[in-house]
């Protein structure tokens, strides 16, 4: 479930994507060796993960979008692993799987839109298994959907409802001037088509480019704001929306709807997260709890240089964790490690420490 190094196709897939960092390091001066006293050692989004009762229909339905699998991992790990996504209670297998008891045996890929398109870890539980549905409404606490980009918005919603792909409404266009449309996957889980420029709109569809925002609601936008900054997240636009009609519509709601936030880059990677506190309606219920494997968008995973340092200073500010650092992913002989704790509002976050990102973090510290 966690990338492996030294796996047959990760590689590949990982220092493709470093070197690509490190170089943008070099020729933009993107990285920093900063010591901040409050901020993490973050280098990058590495994926977030979609959970889904049934991995091959889910693919199936996820190729058709334009991802391709980057690669897999095993379906099984450490009890430590385990319980560094929340199983805390023994767990029968089935005598063929030759598993101990309090593990877990899912199956899953990495997909994505090519190497630097975005990564989404696609995985369906069998023990333990939840299938429970994903949220029912965008304004809950938590994970509630990602944007992917796309430069022909029209034509990607006729090619994906030809598809029979499920979407709230037609397309629409917020006060802000951004067009959209909302759609489901097969289980319910909410993704975004958001229209971007781009010079590919006369190709046949599907015209997405990449994965955009994940959006977190929150219940205090300013507190959050504060403390997802710690990670890197920079600001770079506000959100203050008061919207009714086609589009409330084309975003679940019969009603007028507000809310407030903005959407957030990452200073060293540019991946964003839309953080966001709903107005009207409010729902306040908390986000799905552990152990990480409730249908839908569970959790969100970060890369860092420096694993044990940022452990620190998030404990020291009063972060609960859900297990210590955790080698990752093969016991004593594992190739770094990671760790999953909760934001203000109970939403999961993972770090995870890979050789190759702590050089890098000590190779921009050079240039600095």
């Amino acid at each position: 479930m966690y990338i492996q190094l030294l796996n047959m196709k990760w590689p590949k897939f990982w220092q493709r994507k470093a070197l690509g960092l490190v170089f943008g390091c070099f020729l933009l001066s993107g990285c920093s060796g900063e010591t901040d006293s409050d901020n993490l050692r973050v280098l990058s989004r590495v994926h977030f993960n979609t959970n889904v009762s049934n991995f091959d229909a889910a693919k199936a339905f996820y190729l058709q979008l334009g991802m391709e699998t980057l690669s897999d991992f095993p379906d099984t790990n450490t009890l430590e692993m385990a319980q560094a996504i929340g199983i805390r209670t023994p767990t029968s297998y089935d005598g063929s799987q030759g598993e101990a008891a309090g593990g877990y045996l899912l199956h899953g890929e990495l997909l994505g839109f090519g190497f630097s398109g975005g990564v989404i870890d696609l995985i369906e539980f069998t023990i333990p298994r939840n299938e429970d549905p994903p949220y029912a409404k965008l304004n809950r606490l938590g994970m509630v959907k990602a944007a992917m980009l796309t430069t022909n918005l029209d034509a990607d919603y006729r090619y994906l409802t030809e598809l029979a792909v499920k979407f709230l409404s037609a397309p629409a266009t917020r006060s802000d001037g951004s067009r959209f449309a909302i759609f489901k996957d097969l289980d319910g889980t909410f993704y975004e088509l958001l229209e971007i420029e781009g010079e590919d709109q006369d190709s046949e569809p599907p015209h997405i480019q990449r994965l955009g925002a994940v959006t977190i609601n929150v219940s205090n936008y300013e507190r959050s704001a504060a403390w997802y900054k710690r990670l890197g997240f920079q600001l770079t636009q506000r959100i203050d929306a008061a919207e009714k009609g086609l589009v409330a519509k084309a975003m679940g709601f019969d009603e007028p709807i507000a809310y407030k936030g903005g959407v957030f880059t990452h200073a060293k990677d540019g991946s964003q997260l839309e953080i966001v506190e709903w107005i009207s309606p409010r729902d306040l219920t908390p986000p799905y709890p552990i152990p990480i494997n409730h249908i839908g968008i569970h959790r969100i995973a970060f890369s860092t240089s420096d694993i044990e340092g940022d452990v620190e200073k998030l404990r020291g500010q009063g972060v609960e964790f859900i297990s210590d650092i955790t080698p990752c992913c093969s016991g004593p002989d594992s190739w770094g490690g990671i760790v999953a704790f909760y934001d203000p509002d109970g939403t999961i976050v993972e770090l995870v420490e890979q050789p190759i990102m702590t050089l890098m973090g000590t190779v921009s510290s050079w240039f600095n």
